[in-house]
């Protein structure tokens, strides 16, 4: 399999380099978005869930910092890789805290990276492994169950709020990447590409049941910006929402 890399840079060197000296298939992986910020790339993961992010640790607008963290609270078994010059390596150090794999200077980005992304790899192969060990063992313990089911109750109960996985593991007393990866097994599918499914369907019942603005139903079911959730709601039911209020609320069938 390849594994999907996305990457973030302000300077327009290094930005080329990723793209033009790095010898990404023999590594096995894909290169799939180069941002020159952060908010850019944090926009893209909305969309696609990248295996491995390269990021700058000082960029104007959404830093770094900012990329690790939307990382770690949306997409923990995500392999972060920090770029910095040595003067920013203190700040650089900020980000332990959010599971960084490796750090790269810059100066030696072409020598060093290789290395950083086979570490990676290695993590991603090990999670991987876990995950299968974690389903057999869901077979086994029926306890799971217990917090699964608290988990589908605590995001009912939030759907209209910001859902963070470091908030959800303290509230239910539990490991966030467990709970990730449990999530995973049960349904099948991301715990948080299921909770825009679930804010998707619940836009949907208040326009059928409301005449609420579509600003007023995009905060109701969570969602801070109006544009990112006429986004997402296309993309779940191939209409935007004001389409989808005038048709009366029959889904176009994707084709």
């Amino acid at each position: 399999m390849m594994w999907n890399v996305m990457a973030a840079d302000d300077e327009a060197y290094i930005r080329e380099a990723l793209q033009k000296l790095i010898s990404w298939e023999k590594m096995g992986c894909s290169l799939k978005y180069v941002a020159e910020d952060g908010k850019k790339l944090i926009d893209r993961m909305k969309e696609e869930k990248p295996d491995i992010v390269i990021t700058d640790i000082r960029m104007p607008g959404a830093d770094g910092l900012a990329v690790c963290q939307y990382i770690y609270e949306t997409y923990p078994e995500t392999q972060v890789i920090i770029l910095s010059a040595y003067s920013e390596f203190e700040y650089a150090r900020a980000a332990i805290k959010y599971g960084v794999c490796e750090y790269v200077l810059k100066i030696s980005v072409l020598e060093e990276l290789p290395g950083a992304v086979e570490k990676a790899i290695q993590n991603l192969e090990k999670l991987q492994k876990e995950s299968l060990s974690v389903s057999v063992e869901l077979e086994e313990k029926k306890e799971n169950d217990s917090l699964y089911d608290q988990m589908l109750r605590y995001i009912e109960e939030n759907l209209e709020k910001k859902i963070t996985l470091e908030e959800m593991a303290e509230a239910l007393h539990a490991n966030g990447s467990y709970l990730s990866r449990l999530y995973k097994n049960k349904r099948g599918i991301n715990l948080f590409d299921d909770i825009l499914r679930k804010r998707v369907e619940k836009a949907k019942e208040y326009m059928t049941t409301t005449d609420w603005k579509i600003y007023q139903i995009s905060e109701a079911v969570g969602f801070e910006d109006t544009g990112y959730f006429s986004r997402v709601f296309k993309r779940y039911t191939h209409m935007s929402p004001k389409e989808f209020r005038n048709v009366g609320g029959e889904e176009h069938e994707e084709k």
